[in-house]
């Protein structure tokens, strides 16, 4: 009988157990992605995933709005990707704002509110409430042309939300 191995000796590197601790977000919509309308321009920045957009660096957040009351208005979404190959498409899309005065270099954001969002794009579900109307205008704009596949299998309700 042969003599198990202990951790040191079993590859762990060959499994895969030993993962990278990396934050590097790439721009270009893995399953859970970010999105950011900041004014008329709307852009990938998965930064947001670990509160690091480029929007988000150097600035110091409150939970009270009060602390930022000359901040401009940044809207964050989250988008999922649900399906496969040539048949996946935008499946759950939400939204929370965030103030932002470059200024003083702080800003206001609900934490909470940006967690539980994420977390319902990440279960499909669709809530951009917090938008105006044009910002899903542009949101719309955006997603339909970034990749088109993407948009023509994009859920129904996603497409019935932003107006299309």
């Amino acid at each position: 009988m042969k003599k198990p191995k202990r951790a040191g000796e079993c590859g762990m590197e060959m499994l895969n157990l030993t993962g990278r601790n990396k934050h590097a977000a790439p721009d270009h919509l893995p399953t859970l992605s970010s999105l950011i309308i900041d004014g008329e321009e709307v852009f990938i920045d998965n930064g947001a995933i670990h509160g690091k957009s480029r929007v988000e660096k150097g600035i110091s957040f409150s939970g009270k709005e009060e602390d930022a009351p000359n901040g401009r208005r940044v809207c964050l979404v989250w988008i999922t990707l649900r399906g496969t190959g040539d048949a996946k498409g935008y499946a759950g899309l939400t939204s929370c704002e965030m103030r932002i005065d470059d200024e003083t270099k702080t800003g206001f954001k609900d934490l909470a509110k940006h967690v539980n969002q994420m977390d319902a794009a990440v279960k499909g579900k669709v809530d951009i409430q917090s938008l105006t109307k044009e910002e899903k205008q542009r949101l719309l704009q955006f997603l339909q042309t970034f990749r088109p596949p993407l948009w023509e299998h994009a859920s129904p309700e996603l497409k019935e939300v932003l107006g299309e």
